[in-house]
C-alpha cells in the first residue's frame, strides 16, 4: 500500500477514486480503499463521513447491497457513526455537536408501519449516544432531515446506507465534498465521486472534489493552506 521506509514520514494519505470491478477483477476482496486501510490498520471501527461547506454526513453502513443490510444492519453500526462522528466534530472545533439520526425505512417507519428497524436497531443506538453523552437526536424520515441540517439545526446527519447519505451531499456540493475515513489511527481523505471512465482522456472532469480532499488533509495534519 506504502512504499518501504514510509511509515512514520507521512503525515496523511489522500486517494483518488477506483474502479470497484477492477479491483475485484485483480483479485482484490475488499470492495474499496475504505475496508482495505481498515484491515491493513487493524481498526475495529471504521466509518465514511463526508464533509462539504453545506452538511457532513456520516454512514451506518457503506459498500453492501440494499437487500442484503437487513442481515448486517445492528445497533453497533449506527452507533459507531454517531460516536466517531461526534469525535470527529469536536477535533474539527464544533462545540457540544448536534447530530440527527436518519430512520431506515420510508417516513421513519411511521411507528411500525414500514418495519421494526427504528424501534429495534437505531433507538436503541440514540440511547446508548445519549448515555455516552453525545447530543443525538431521531430517527427521522430521510426524505426531510437533511432540510434542518442545511438549515444549522444540526450539525451532521447519520444516514442508514450509501445512498441515503451520498445523494443530498453530491447534489449540494459535488465538486465540494470529501470523504474522511474515521476510527483508523492515520488520516485519510479521499474524493466523493467515482472513476467517470466515460469522460476519461477528455480534460472535462473537475479536480475541485481532490484539490478539497488534501486540503481537509493538510488542516487535519495540523497544517495551513492559503
Amino acid at each position: 500500500m506504502l512504499p518501504k521506509g514510509a511509515a512514520g514520514k507521512l503525515d496523511a494519505i489522500v486517494t483518488a477514486p477506483i474502479c470497484k470491478e477492477s479491483w475485484q477483477m485483480a483479485g482484490c476482496k475488499f470492495p474499496g480503499h475504505t475496508e482495505l486501510l481498515a484491515h491493513r490498520t487493524k481498526s475495529k471501527r471504521m466509518v465514511m463521513m463526508f464533509s462539504s461547506p453545506k452538511l457532513m454526513v456520516a454512514l451506518a453502513t457503506i459498500h453492501i447491497a440494499l437487500m442484503d443490510l437487513r442481515n448486517k444492519f445492528t445497533i453497533g453500526c449506527v452507533f459507531d457513526p454517531i460516536d466517531l462522528g461526534h469525535q470527529a466534530l469536536v477535533k474539527m472545533g464544533v462545540e457540544n455537536p448536534k447530530i440527527a439520526v436518519c430512520g431506515l425505512n420510508p417516513h421513519a417507519s411511521e411507528n411500525g408501519m414500514f418495519g421494526d428497524e427504528e424501534e429495534r436497531v437505531i433507538k436503541p443506538a440514540i440511547s446508548m449516544a445519549h448515555q455516552a453523552g453525545i447530543d443525538a437526536h431521531g430517527p427521522f424520515p430521510a426524505d426531510t432531515i437533511f432540510i434542518d441540517a442545511i438549515r444549522g439545526k444540526y450539525d451532521m446527519v447519520v444516514a442508514m446506507y450509501h445512498d441515503q447519505g451520498l445523494i443530498p451531499i453530491k447534489l449540494l456540493g459535488f465538486d465540494e465534498a470529501v470523504n474522511v475515513t474515521l476510527g483508523l489511527p492515520i488520516i485519510r481523505t479521499s474524493v466523493d465521486h467515482g472513476t467517470a471512465f466515460n469522460i476519461a482522456g477528455k480534460n472535462q472532469a473537475d479536480p475541485g472534489s481532490m484539490k478539497a480532499a488534501i486540503k481537509l488533509a493538510v488542516q487535519m495534519a495540523g497544517g495551513s493552506v492559503a
